[in-house]
């Protein structure tokens, strides 16, 4: 599998959440996607007087929420691209490591439907904050294989991966792709499983830069406080260079975006 936030080292992912902090605002706090519930535990943590509503479509991690047991956490099943609350309901609107998931399944259409969905649910002094992939600007790497079966790989990958098209030229052993879609092939290219590498295939973690992330945040009615990227340990990924050889940082990039509701859309 990638590197969801659930296989970030556990470093990484507390010292991110309490970045976070600096930006929640105390009170009623609804998190898109939350998954088994790991965002809602440490946050609820730490703002007990805080009313928490967690929303995912998968009954088993929402279940897996419900098992912790947390007094002032409410998980609720729905699809985040659509509204199932009135409008000025909650302070503080959170996504970690979901976005590109919507991203993945829907495309940007939907991303920015589950944006505007958060504007309306939001007070009018709401904060959004996002905490997700960063898709490095775009440019040409080379990647050379040291063995078939690498390369074989690679285009496999080429041709199956699904949510955008990878364009590369070949020549020796060589390709030249899109940084982006090179750092997604080698996260993806030891997946353990057939079911594993289907699942790849269907999900891209690169799919907005820097820039993407600031015109978003306008277009669903929110201006833009803060964007910076978050720092993350070393990775591991530069033990692949036993099959491949690369002249670029393989390392994933995220980026934490905090967005204050306007008081209008667009």
């Amino acid at each position: 599998m990638g590197t969801h936030p659930r296989h970030r080292s556990l470093e990484d992912r507390v010292v991110w959440l309490e970045r976070m902090t600096d930006h929640v605002k105390a009170g009623k706090i609804v998190e898109f996607g939350c998954g088994s519930g790991f965002v809602l535990e440490f946050l609820s943590a730490r703002y007990p007087e805080s009313l928490f509503v967690g929303l995912d479509r998968s009954s088993e991690r929402l279940s897996q929420v419900a098992a912790k047991r947390l007094r002032n956490v409410i998980p609720i099943r729905c699809d985040i691209t659509q509204a199932v609350f009135p409008g000025r309901a909650f302070d503080t609107a959170l996504f970690v490591g979901v976005l590109h998931e919507v991203f993945s399944n829907f495309g940007e259409a939907k991303v920015m439907d589950t944006l505007r969905v958060a504007h309306r649910a939001l007070d009018g002094e709401g904060v959004a904050i996002i905490q997700d992939f960063l898709k490095p600007s775009p440019r040409a790497v080379e990647i050379s294989f040291k063995n078939e079966k690498t390369h074989r790989r690679f285009l496999r990958f080429a041709a199956e991966f699904r949510p955008r098209r990878i364009r590369f030229e070949e020549a020796r052993g060589r390709v030249w792709v899109d940084i982006a879609d090179a750092v997604e092939f080698i996260s993806k290219y030891r997946s353990p499983s057939e079911e594993d590498w289907e699942e790849e295939m269907s999900e891209t973690h690169f799919f907005f830069t820097m820039e993407d992330y600031r015109k978003a945040g306008p277009r669903a009615g929110f201006a833009v406080r803060t964007i910076e990227r978050l720092e993350a340990s070393p990775s591991r990924l530069s033990t692949f260079k036993q099959d491949i050889e690369f002249d670029f940082e393989p390392d994933y990039s995220w980026v934490q975006v905090v967005l204050l509701k306007e008081l209008s859309l667009p």
